[in-house]
């Protein structure tokens, strides 16, 4: 088992076997035969893992070896050089190997029989990883030593799969590395979601005993995969499901939803262990090098500045989110297409781009793993990791809640307006589930993703490239058309490569029509053009085709860029084709003139937006890319609308039998489905009418049966519309469990858990059996509040509104009152730690820099004094936010109030600052003076004008009475648990 040659024969096996079912029943074999390789050793001196294997089955998975930094066209030469080839003959083994036609193991295979000097291969899978190991730490350099020791002691078939794993693609067809990973054991890929080390989820499925079950228990009562996340180790990002417009009012109906800006960014996890950090990127690559491992690290981009801003309670923490470019002279967001907006290799030197992380997200925080928490308790607590936010360096994502249709087509059309990339719908409830999209409870919506929203461009097929077996062209180049200043001659320039959006049968069929007109490119032409057609710096792809034989495709995007690969002068972001213009000629395609009308017409509304949301900085000419959304989206964009099955392609849609009821003539579809063998019965408004038809379609659309009348097998019946005397009747029964339609929603729309049949609540029940309301009495207490589930915003404002009396409606606590309710919940002692200065109230006072005259200051101090005032301003402010965080109040320059305390920066000297003060306090005086004086009284207020000037007049001597204290008191009363005494921190004249 630990021979190279046994897991090559193995390849060897499955790549030749054309079933897919063959293909895994001998991947099983092996790994069965391996286990109890493993378990017969177990208690020897060298314990065996199947890890060491698995790093050559799965390179695609293997995080703990680095890049190699090899392309197949390097490590073709690096044969070559290893093998001491010829290269001056055209047509001799060096230029074979270099073609660049078909697979490279292929090629090398033929060539190596006779060259390799070994009978046998002698190599073992140790000796293989640490050749591989060496190929990574040298990232290529020194490759031909490694090939020619490989050359030496294998044979060609061990070089065909060395390669292949080098070039991490093995070429098992319809064996993906997930799948291989699923056949080794079936908790392997979610482990492997939340770990990201395959060498830690290895050692715990073989540290687990034969037959034991506590991996597959945590996995199924924690579908987060939190009893396995770990500090410091990547872990795959939750991923967004494509959500259509037309699916959203359900949704909204049923769940609460956050709405967050789609970012354009680099998805990143920053973990925090103490003074150190480090920065994964969305497949696990680590920059902390380039972002910063402490603050201490001077290169560092970001770290220094994250360590000042988090909270100084955050001891541990995982936080996810969208590492992003940003440009302090636009004071903006850089696209990724705008150019040099790689952030990755910014440095810490660049005095235009910075890095900025937009966090959104955290998983764990001081030792606790929160993925099992919904996402609105998990943004509640990101809310508390920071002690402020700085644009720039560290924000939290912007999120708004969800209130009704009307309201997600408003913040559409402003995300539309503000040119962001789309939206991000995140369910309330929603746990953090790694590498899960489809269910997750995050949804993504594009302007593109609407039908009609986007400009569509109608291009020609120029030419294409052949997939990885070289049977069929899988991406096609695309062009517009343009006339020479003659007129009389048209050329066709390469726009943008796409492969997305059509079906398997659509593909084949185009494929079928243009493969008698392929040619290859002309070899005498200059790279970038090719008769009639002009590719751009990308060069030429595998195939051409004459523009008189070709097709039109109709393609839609996100952006039209400005780049300079393709001839047109212009790309499309995010191509898809969304029809074949069969009906169009190659000269009716659109024009290079058209792209750069659209680009000048949509340019003049985005600098107009821009230069209205920007009015002191002016648009921002350097953006590359143009959106291409044509119109604000409507209310009818969200209609459902019948689905229509894509030309040649399969439908995913269950097979449905009609079923004929034994009551009435109505007809009921049974089908797979939550409600599948449950009768529904219907009832309330008027038989037959609108809601009740849509709610029975709803039904069977679901699996149930709608049935007429209730029957003694009738799981529920739900109530639309008024009570009528039908209602009324079966209520008074108490024979069937009666709910509103708001149940049948609710349980149909969920897509969090689509196969779990929601349970009845308290709030949707209209009459029960015995059995349902003692089911109701364990799970609620009698407000209708789950002993289990987690209170939301949402239910619990429908918990208020069912506040019958309206006690607690206008309740407003005192300050006395909320110290002692603090004191109840959190205990004397934990109350007087964290909310130290409840009840007090300050100010505080900046002085201005004293700098002489011009002529008397010197150069020096003119440059360095301001900015030592910045510095300690900020020290003072941050330590008011502290004054606030535990209890205290701070009042602005233009509140009212009494203060107990005026607090200066801890430098503040001299008698000019006593004298400052004092003129600032009655300035403040002054300006609440005129504020109460230039307000309009309504008459009965006149008759509060003696007691308001009374009032007045108090507030004027506490703030006379207030004591002057340096805000070193804050800290040092903080350290110290307990009000240090004011006399120690005073401020005095002669300080």
């Amino acid at each position: 088992m630990d021979q190279f040659h046994t897991i090559v024969a193995l390849l060897q096996s499955i790549s030749s076997n054309k079933s897919a079912q063959g293909k895994e029943d001998q991947l099983r074999k092996f790994f069965s035969a391996f286990e109890r390789h493993r378990r017969d050793r177990h208690g020897a001196r060298e314990e065996v893992s199947i890890y060491p294997v698995l790093r050559l089955l799965l390179p695609g998975l293997d995080r703990e070896r680095k890049a190699y930094g090899l392309r197949e066209k390097m490590l073709a030469d690096a044969y070559v050089r290893a093998l001491a080839l010829e290269r001056t003959s055209k047509d001799g083994d060096a230029a074979r190997l270099l073609s660049g036609r078909g697979d490279l193991s292929d090629r090398l295979v033929s060539l190596l029989r006779g060259r390799c000097t070994a009978a046998q291969s002698s190599l073992t899978v140790a000796e293989v990883n640490r050749r591989l190991d060496a190929l990574a730490e040298r990232a290529g350099v020194g490759v031909q030593d490694e090939l020619s020791y490989l050359i030496e002691h294998g044979t060609p078939f061990d070089h065909r799969w060395f390669v292949r794993i080098v070039l991490r693609n093995l070429r098992l067809g319809s064996l993906s590395g997930r799948r291989i990973l699923q056949l080794y054991d079936p908790n392997a890929p979610a482990l492997y979601d939340t770990t990201g080390d395959l060498r830690h989820v290895v050692q715990l499925l073989e540290q687990s005993p034969a037959g034991d079950e506590t991996v597959a228990t945590l996995l199924a009562h924690d579908g987060s995969g939190g009893a396995f996340v770990r500090l410091g180790h990547f872990v795959r990002p939750m991923l967004c499901q494509r959500l259509e417009l037309s699916q959203v009012g359900e949704l909204l109906a049923r769940h609460t939803f956050w709405l967050e800006t789609k970012l354009d960014g680099e998805r990143f996890q920053v973990h925090k262990d103490g003074a150190r950090f480090r920065y994964l990127s969305r497949n696990g690559v680590d920059y902390s090098a380039t972002f910063g491992t402490t603050a201490e690290q001077v290169d560092g981009t970001l770290t220094p500045m994250l360590t000042a801003l988090l909270a100084e309670t955050v001891r541990t923490v995982i936080l996810d989110g969208e590492m992003m470019v940003f440009d302090r002279r636009t004071l903006r967001y850089r696209d990724k297409c705008d150019g040099g907006a790689d952030v990755k290799a910014l440095r810490a030197g660049n005095g235009e781009l910075r890095a900025c992380f937009c966090v959104y997200d955290v998983l764990l925080l001081n030792g606790r793993v929160l993925t099992a928490l919904p996402y609105g308790e998990r943004a509640r607590l990101l809310g508390t990791l920071m002690v402020r936010e700085q644009l720039g360096y560290v924000v939290r994502c912007r999120r708004e809640r969800v209130r009704d249709r009307e309201h997600l087509v408003a913040l559409l059309n402003g995300a539309i307006d503000a040119q962001q990339e789309g939206v991000v719908l995140k369910c309330e409830d929603a746990p953090y589930q790694p590498n899960r999209r489809a269910g997750s409870g995050w949804y993504k919506i594009k302007p593109d993703y609407i039908a009609g929203l986007v400009t569509d461009f109608d291009l020609l097929i120029l030419g294409g490239y052949y997939n990885s077996h070289r049977t069929a062209v899988n991406v096609f180049v695309v062009g517009a058309s343009t006339e020479d200043p003659d007129g009389r001659t048209r050329r066709f320039l390469a726009v943008v490569k796409v492969s997305m959006g059509l079906s398997a049968t659509q593909w084949t069929e185009l494929n079928r029509s243009l493969r008698p007109h392929w040619h290859e490119p002309r070899k005498n032409a200059p790279e970038e053009e090719d008769g009639a057609i002009r590719w751009g710096r990308a060069g030429p792809p595998d195939v051409c085709i004459e523009p008189s034989a070709s097709i039109v495709l109709q393609l839609k995007g996100s952006e039209l860029v400005r780049s300079d690969t393709y001839a047109a002068g212009y790309t499309i972001r995010f191509p898809r084709i969304v029809a074949i213009r069969s009906d169009k000629q190659p000269d009716e395609v659109c024009t290079l003139a058209e792209l750069e009308q659209l680009v000048g017409r949509l340019g003049k509304i985005e600098a107009a937006v821009e230069c209205a949301s920007q009015s002191l900085l002016g648009a921002d000419t350097s953006r590359k890319a143009t959106k291409l959304a044509k119109r604000h989206v409507t209310l009818e964009d969200l209609a459902p609308r019948p689905r229509a099955e894509a030309g040649g392609g399969r439908s995913r849609r269950r097979q449905l039998t009609i079923v004929t009821t034994g009551t009435g003539s109505s007809t009921s579809v049974v089908g797979e489905g939550i409600l599948r063998g449950r009768d529904i019965c219907v009832m309330g408004g008027i038989p037959g009418s609108a809601p009740i038809r849509e709610l029975e379609a709803l039904v069977c659309r679901h699996g149930g049966r709608a049935v007429a009348n209730p029957g003694p097998g009738t799981f529920a019946i739900v109530v639309t519309g008024p009570a009528t005397f039908k209602v009324r009747k079966y209520r008074a029964s108490g024979r069937w469990d009666m709910v509103s339609a708001d149940w049948l929603l609710r349980t149909t729309a969920d897509t969090v858990h689509p196969l779990r049949l929601e349970p009845f609540r308290p709030s949707e029940m209209l009459a029960c059996t015995e059995a349902t309301r003692l089911a109701l009495a364990e799970a609620y207490d009698r407000y209708g509040d789950s002993y289990t589930r987690p209170v939301s915003p949402t239910s619990f404002a429908a918990l208020l509104r069912h506040d019958a009396g309206g006690a607690w409606r206008d309740v407003r606590l005192s300050e006395r009152e909320l110290i002692l309710a603090e004191r109840t919940l959190l205990g004397a002692g934990a109350q007087i730690r964290w909310r130290l200065f409840r009840g007090r109230c300050a100010r505080l006072y900046l002085p201005r820099p004293a700098i002489g005259p011009p002529d008397k200051r010197n150069e020096n101090e003119a440059e360095t004094m301001p900015d030592l005032f910045v510095v300690e301003h900020m020290r003072a402010q941050r330590e008011m936010l502290r004054f606030v965080r535990h209890g205290g109040r701070w009042l602005r320059d233009t509140e009212p109030g009494a203060v107990a305390y005026i607090f200066l920066p801890t430098t503040a000297t001299g008698e000019r600052t006593t004298s400052d003060v004092s003129r600032w306090l009655r300035t403040i005086e002054r300006m609440q003076r005129q504020q109460r004086e230039g307000e309009d009284e309504l008459p009965e207020q006149k008759l509060a004008t003696s007691k308001d000037n009374l009032v007045e007049q108090e507030d004027k001597d506490e703030v006379r009475r207030a004591i002057v204290l340096r805000t070193e008191w804050i800290g040092k009363s903080l350290e110290r648990g307990q009000l240090c005494a004011v006399t120690e921190y005073a401020f005095n004249d002669d300080d």
